[in-house]
């Protein structure tokens, strides 16, 4: 269904940072490439439209708040080579006035295909969990990250941090009342990283999102092993804890984190399960990456007390990925702790 060469309809579209100059010239066939991108907020607001014509090789357009897009190109382009990124977000951080326990890193993806004058690219940029400073529900992050909800027993006052939502991209119309539907086959997903939980300064760390598959949560008490989340794969959503002192949490699904009683699941391709009880972390959800694509790569960050909150930068385009983008912090100085996602665009060449 899809490949480097292929036909599609016109999109919508919106604007994250704005597309720049970036990179270097790859290309070089002497074409002409135009499109229109419109940025709408996570409720299907429209924000901007910003045409974009002449293009050059080498010009990068970066993405990095939430939010659903539409990139259109005019029936008059030449064809355009994109070499695609996306990073979900970062899971959110759970605190007390005392103990912050930041959560997952998103996880990213990238893959190149080209799109001809009349395509449509449809793409979602993942929110980051909140940073939570009081003790009641908030929904889960954009488009699909679980929410953190408050315990039915003890400390009400431990606040937990949802799952990031998942970044993507697809080819084609998507409409946005459509977004999560099961059918739906993107080109790439970045998996959101699992929320974070109170007094997870110390024990066991994880809940990246990643591929093929997020990574399981983590937690205060590191023989505790059924109370954290799990991370999604390629065929099944993560399962929900099961332990700790709250009832057991909810297994992730098909693009869905799982809420939870202790950190929220992530967004993915198959979202993470959420944590039961407080003390726990939510599992990442998984990337996908569509085999019609070139070119490929992922980036899961690395488990540990710091970098399993810190989004991987592709090592082969250093700087590609905005700094915070996919990154949780863990303190309440930071409003969102979780950061965004990102989803970029580079052109590689116009013919």
């Amino acid at each position: 269904m899809f490949g480097l060469f292929k036909k599609e309809k016109p999109l919508l579209g919106l604007t994250g940072l704005g597309g720049g100059a970036g990179g270097y010239l790859v290309g070089g066939a002497g074409g002409v490439g135009s499109f229109t991108i419109k940025k709408y907020d996570t409720s299907n607001s429209l924000q901007s439209t910003t045409p974009y014509s002449n293009i050059a090789p080498g010009t990068t357009y970066t993405y990095a708040d939430a939010g659903y897009y539409t990139l259109e190109i005019e029936a008059s382009s030449d064809d355009i080579q994109f070499q695609m990124w996306a990073w979900g977000g970062a899971g959110g951080t759970g605190s007390d006035s005392h103990s912050p326990g930041a959560g997952g890193a998103g996880g990213g993806v990238r893959g190149t295909s080209t799109f001809s004058g009349g395509d449509t690219i449809t793409f979602l940029v993942g929110g980051g969990g909140i940073y939570r400073a009081v003790p009641t529900a908030y929904s889960g992050s954009f488009p699909d990250g679980g929410n953190a909800d408050p315990k039915p027993i003890g400390p009400q006052s431990y606040i937990e941090g949802p799952g990031g939502g998942r970044s993507s991209i697809y080819d084609g119309v998507l409409p946005f009342a459509n977004r999560d539907a099961t059918p739906n086959t993107f080109l790439l997903i970045g998996g959101g990283g699992g929320g974070g939980s109170t007094y997870c300064t110390s024990g066991t760390f994880g809940g990246q999102g990643g591929y093929p598959a997020g990574t399981r949560g983590g937690g205060y008490y590191p023989a505790d092993t059924q109370v954290d989340g799990y991370g999604g794969d390629q065929s099944s959503g993560g399962a929900g804890g099961s332990g700790g002192r709250a009832p057991g949490s909810t297994a992730g699904s098909k693009h869905a984190g799982g809420p939870g009683y202790g950190g929220g699941g992530a967004g993915g391709y198959y979202g993470g399960g959420g944590a039961s009880g407080y003390y726990a972390m939510g599992g990442g959800g998984s990337g996908y990456i569509d085999p019609s694509l070139a070119n490929t790569a992922s980036f899961t960050a690395s488990p540990g007390p710091t970098n399993h909150r810190v989004a991987v930068d592709d090592p082969a385009n250093p700087g590609i990925k905005p700094t915070p983008a996919g990154t949780s912090s863990t303190g309440p100085s930071t409003p969102n702790g979780g950061e965004d996602g990102a989803v970029i665009f580079k052109v590689l060449n116009v013919s």
